[in-house]
């Protein structure tokens, strides 16, 4: 089951404005969501009019707006990428310290607990940056549709027909269910350790089944995956 087309209110609160994802449910109770990158979404039932979800929303307001300020607050884990040596980088859940060295053949490998970035240029701090960006392409590419064929399996089995799958960068998300029923991933799951990623792909694939985070979807995760909500948390403290 594909998921409806999202529309988007604003939601108001005093001076402040929240753009909100706006999904149709069959469900008749209205939910918010605030995700752990701050962004909003709102599950209202099918057929209810756009002012009276705004309405409705508008009395949550102090309650999203408190959500959003508390994301807002914690602190960064990870510094500014300077891609020099000595820095460390994730690479699925394990930390590699950076060794930048000079070479012709320009190219990023790993070689015990280091992650080489072998560049023409070492100083060049944005080819450094680029190679290292070509080097987790690759690696999310293959880990990312490994992953997503294990985890998928359970799906199948309860009469799923198989997404497509789509790897690339997103600003604020770890992964989507579309509504032409494919599942997107971020590149950026790759730093994640391979327990984590299932769970970002377990969570996608349960919305093919159920579209919000209600009831349904949450007892198919936990038949499907009954650690998820560990799994989540640790995620969420790992790649902040």
């Amino acid at each position: 089951m594909a998921l409806p087309t999202a529309e988007q209110i604003e939601i108001c609160w005093g001076e402040r404005r929240v753009t909100a994802e706006l999904t149709r449910t069959v469900r008749r109770a209205l939910r918010i969501d605030v995700r752990p990158t701050g962004e909003v979404t709102v599950f209202a039932p099918v057929g209810e009019g756009i002012e009276e979800i705004r309405t409705r929303a508008h009395r949550k307001g102090a309650w999203i707006f408190a959500q959003i300020d508390t994301i807002a607050q914690r602190p960064k884990v990870t510094p500014e990428r300077r891609y020099i040596s000595g820095e460390t980088h994730l690479l699925l859940g394990r930390q590699y310290r950076l060794s930048v060295e000079e070479s012709e053949d320009p190219h990023v490998r790993i070689d015990g607990g280091r992650m080489v970035i072998a560049a023409r240029a070492p100083d060049d701090q944005p080819h450094c940056r680029r190679l290292l960006q070509a080097f987790y392409r690759l690696r999310a590419r293959e880990v990312l549709r490994q992953r997503f064929d294990i985890v998928l399996e359970p799906f199948v089995r309860k009469g799923l027909r198989r997404p497509s799958l789509v790897i690339r960068p997103m600003a604020k998300r770890w992964g989507s269910y579309t509504p032409s029923g494919r599942v997107v991933l971020n590149i950026d799951l790759v730093r994640a350790s391979p327990r984590l990623i299932d769970y970002v792909i377990c969570h996608e694939l349960a919305h093919a089944f159920y579209p919000d985070h209600g009831d349904g979807w949450r007892a198919l995760l936990e038949t499907v995956m009954p650690d998820w909500e560990e799994r989540k948390e640790a995620l969420e403290a790992a790649l902040r």
